[in-house]
């Protein structure tokens, strides 16, 4: 098949490679990292610690009340 063959150009053939790794190629400053494709998180907000505030109040109420009779 003529599609297949691929002549190297001499050009191509002398230039010399890069041996220095540049970092920034592969270091994202801030970025998100990546997320699994089976990760359905919405990024809402976590309601579990308004949960636990709103269940400790009515025992620090008590607590502040018999505080303040004693």
């Amino acid at each position: 098949m003529p599609s297949c063959n691929r002549s190297v150009s001499p050009s191509h053939a002398l230039r010399p490679r890069r041996s220095r790794v540049e970092l920034s190629r592969y270091v994202r400053v801030r970025a998100a990292p990546p997320r699994a494709a089976n990760d359905n998180r919405t990024g809402a907000p976590q309601l579990w610690r308004w949960a636990i505030a709103l269940g400790a109040a009515p025992t620090l109420a008590v607590a502040l009340a018999l505080s303040l009779l004693i």
